[in-house]
């Protein structure tokens, strides 16, 4: 019977004085495949998926000393304590690190181009068929490579020490929330619909499909070896990669997190990663769609986000979805509006109701590709 372990890694400090540590919670059998990798709250004020991770770490145990896990689950509950501890003035900013300015969740180490070029040198030809063989060759050429890395602030120590855990994963779940937002869904296009299974579960209403979205998210970067080597003609498994955003960012309740800890362990029971009775897995209502049909609503100036459309709400074009107020304009004064330009369901906005010109205020999330939605597709 195998028995959850916790163990810790400790960060080099960044500066005398000071220590961090990860907490790294082990399931079932280690080495054991398909492995899954799921962490929790790398934007450090993105608290729910924290309360999540800590649910669902007490379902894992339970099962674990049931011997019900038949493979290997890496769990990391708190994925970022510099983030976390990075409060100015009671005012908790946990989604850029302080010292350098880098969004947590920007810039992994991407090291899919030299593992590939790595790997084609040890294999016969590009087109070769054994996929579990390539797996295996493709993880070690990035683990050699993660292993040569090296970083400038503790930002991307962070992120090192991380991917080193993650890297192998067969599947990965990356827990966030959005500012205030309904829940919803990043996935690799290739892998849908086989996700649909995880989206009915937690009954996400929207499913955004991407890659290359810009700027090397996590996710997306764990995945990016075996699309590298699959675009050279490298048959290899892709990873099952998502980023879970558990509705906003106060969202916190025990309701909602052991709910959607009890999903996630419905979709390891469903995936066979925990034995159990057979999941009835609902049917997904939502919309899913490529990332490019997302409109990202932006405010025209400067001043009050007042929103007349709630989140959920279905829009069409030209419908008004927030005003912008400025207080100090003369009385009469129309306010300036900000309009839906798709059809598609408001399911995101910001929680700050004080805009910026230019700032994002929200997400409608249609089925049809936006003109202007090319290139990098992600918001800092």
């Amino acid at each position: 019977m195998a028995l959850s372990t916790c163990t810790y890694i400790e960060l080099q400090p960044w500066s005398p004085g000071t220590a961090r540590r990860l907490m790294i919670y082990r399931y079932g059998k280690p080495g054991a495949g398909p492995k899954v990798y799921i962490q929790a709250g790398i934007h450090a004020d993105e608290l729910p998926a924290n309360l999540v991770a800590h649910h669902l770490k007490c379902l894992l145990e339970r099962a674990d000393h049931a011997g019900l896990i038949a493979t290997e689950i890496v769990l990391v509950p708190i994925a970022n304590p510099i983030g976390l501890s990075n409060v100015v003035m009671n005012d908790h900013m946990g989604r850029y690190h302080a010292g350098s300015g880098q969004n947590f969740n920007r810039g992994w180490p991407n090291v899919a181009a030299e593992a590939v070029v790595a790997m084609t040198g040890k294999v016969t030809g590009k087109a070769v068929a054994d996929a579990a063989a390539n797996g295996r060759a493709l993880k070690a050429e990035v683990a050699a490579a993660l292993a040569r890395r090296t970083v400038t602030n503790e930002a991307q120590l962070l992120q090192l020490t991380l991917m080193r855990l993650a890297f192998d994963a067969d599947i990965v779940l990356d827990l966030h929330t959005d500012s205030e937002a309904e829940l919803h869904l990043y996935v690799d296009p290739e892998q849908w619909p086989a996700a649909a299974d995880l989206a009915a579960l937690l009954a996400a209403p929207v499913v955004m499909f991407a890659r290359g979205s810009g700027d090397d998210p996590f996710e997306e970067t764990v995945a990016q070896p075996a699309i590298a080597a699959r675009a050279a003609g490298i048959d290899v498994a892709l990873p099952f990669t998502t980023v879970v955003e558990l509705r906003g960012e106060t969202d916190v309740s025990h309701a909602l997190a052991q709910k959607d800890a009890e999903a996630i362990y419905s979709f390891l029971v469903h995936r066979g990663i925990i034995a159990g009775d057979a999941i009835d897995v609902p049917t997904f209502s939502g919309i899913a769609a490529p990332f490019e049909a997302t409109q990202v609503l932006r405010a025209p100036s400067g001043g009050i986000a007042v929103y007349l459309k709630d989140l959920g709400s279905m829009v069409k074009p030209g419908d008004i979805i927030a005003e912008v107020i400025d207080p100090s304009a003369p009385p009469g004064s129309p306010p300036d509006i900000v309009k839906a330009e798709t059809e598609g369901r408001f399911f995101a906005r910001a929680a700050d109701r004080l805009a910026q010109p230019n700032a994002a205020l929200g997400k409608i999330h249609g089925t049809t590709p936006l003109k202007d939605r090319t290139g990098k597709l992600l918001y800092d």
